[in-house]
């Protein structure tokens, strides 16, 4: 139910479950149109902004899944500015890492190539963002909740509303790791800057 991953001449080869890559590539386009709202909301506001072409945020972030993720990568601060500046490397770093993921995306089968590090890179941190998007956007993650179940077989409550976002964001992470491993590339701390 995870995917399977090898190396087949110098490429990353992952095959996934054919339900779950539908799953995938559907939320794929939704997970960056997210983003991507929330970059359409920046402007260029003062003259340090025009002047090196740099929009920053001029609303306050309203999505629960872009307020987890600038929350868990950029460090907490008291001054207004810097957290728009934080925000919005952080934010345009999750689009390109979206747009390059989506890039690569086969339009059929269930099966992935990745020729690049930069690409298994960028695959890793989707899969590790939209995790950590989902999993607190449908309330299995964060301050509260319980881990998440490691077995969904037969056993899994199926009838919690909840079981089903629980096995993505638990998928998600197996998928992510799949391909670190794999890959064999270590994988630097996630940043913006």
């Amino acid at each position: 139910m995870t995917v399977k991953c090898s190396i087949v001449d110098n490429m990353l080869v992952a095959e996934f479950d054919p339900t779950m890559f539908r799953w995938l590539r559907a939320s794929l386009p939704r997970y960056r149109d997210i983003i991507q709202g929330r970059l359409d909301e920046y402007r260029e506001y003062d003259w340090l902004c025009e002047r090196l072409s740099l929009p920053l945020p001029v609303t306050p972030l309203d999505s629960t899944m872009l307020r987890a993720l600038r929350d868990n990568w950029c460090d907490p601060v008291e001054d207004d500015a810097l957290r728009d500046w934080m925000e919005a490397d952080l934010v345009s770093r999750l689009r390109d890492d979206a747009d390059l993921v989506l890039s690569t995306l086969p339009a059929e089968g269930d099966q992935l190539l990745l020729h690049t590090a930069e690409q298994v890179e960028a695959w890793f941190w989707v899969l590790v963002n939209m995790r950590i998007a989902y999993g607190v956007e449908h309330g299995v993650l964060g301050p509260g909740c319980p881990p998440i179940d490691k077995h969904f077989d037969k056993t899994a409550d199926w009838n919690d509303p909840l079981t089903p976002a629980r096995f993505a964001v638990w998928w998600l992470h197996r998928v992510a790791e799949s391909l670190r491993k794999v890959s064999g590339q270590p994988l630097p701390e996630y940043s913006c800057y």
